[in-house]
């Protein structure tokens, strides 16, 4: 039967265990930070689809702030799943870690193809209260303490470009709807939308949007390294 130095010596015994200990504290300790990091510091999206061009094109990445979940008129909002399917703590957990090494690129847990099951990025252009209409994919936004109707992109407080071109006749009540009746918004209802206007889904389907499902507000978009920008 061979023996090991640790079979003889107490303090290597020590040692052993010693070291051990600090290699799960430290394992540990670094789970316990990236968690509280990605929860209320920062957390990367990368960006899978087009429905955010020009500005924030497919296979970019950006960081969104957990703790930024009252947007203003034309702030870029990380939204959760329409699906209302629920994660437990340590599956999620395990995903955000997974999305934070791998950058979007793998989560184990929950992902599917569906477009309610999926987070998104959307642009918020109606507030609570707002009075809003569509018109040829622009919308327009009269606040509850204005009597005019303005453009979206008077609007905001800061500029965006959005992607928008004409649809073949023969395509009318097909995709997303570039016009739409004037709906007045209520005290808990955002109104998103996507920049790719013409080929996105967005409050056009899916109505508008609770508060609850804002998960904080895109910050900096970081890669391509050559369009790094605050938003």
């Amino acid at each position: 039967m061979k023996h090991s130095v640790y079979d003889y010596s107490y303090e290597m015994r020590q040692l052993r265990n010693k070291r051990i200990s600090f290699f799960l504290t430290l394992v540990v300790s670094i789970i316990l930070f990236l968690t509280l990091f990605l929860n209320l510091v920062l957390f990367p999206v990368w960006v899978r689809s087009e429905s955010m061009d020009p500005d924030i094109p497919k296979n970019s990445a950006v960081f969104v702030a957990p703790l930024l979940r009252t947007p203003k008129r034309g702030d870029v909002v990380y939204l959760s799943r329409l699906d209302d399917e629920k994660l437990s703590v340590p599956k999620s957990v395990i995903n955000r870690i997974s999305e934070f090494f791998t950058f979007q690129q793998f989560y184990p847990f929950g992902y599917t193809q569906r477009i309610t099951g999926k987070p998104s990025l959307r642009r918020v252009v109606g507030l609570p209260g707002d009075t809003i209409y569509m018109k040829d994919y622009v919308l327009y936004v009269k606040p509850a303490d204005q009597s005019l109707f303005l453009t979206e992109f008077e609007m905001a407080e800061s500029s965006y470009n959005v992607h928008i071109y004409s649809v073949p006749v023969e395509w009318d009540n097909m995709g997303a709807a570039g016009n739409m009746s004037e709906y007045t918004l209520g005290e808990e209802e955002y109104f998103v939308l996507a920049d790719n206007r013409t080929e996105s889904s967005d409050s056009r389907l899916w109505g508008c949007i609770s508060p609850h499902r804002i998960k904080g507000k895109a910050v900096l978009e970081y890669f391509p390294f050559n369009k790094i920008r605050i938003f």
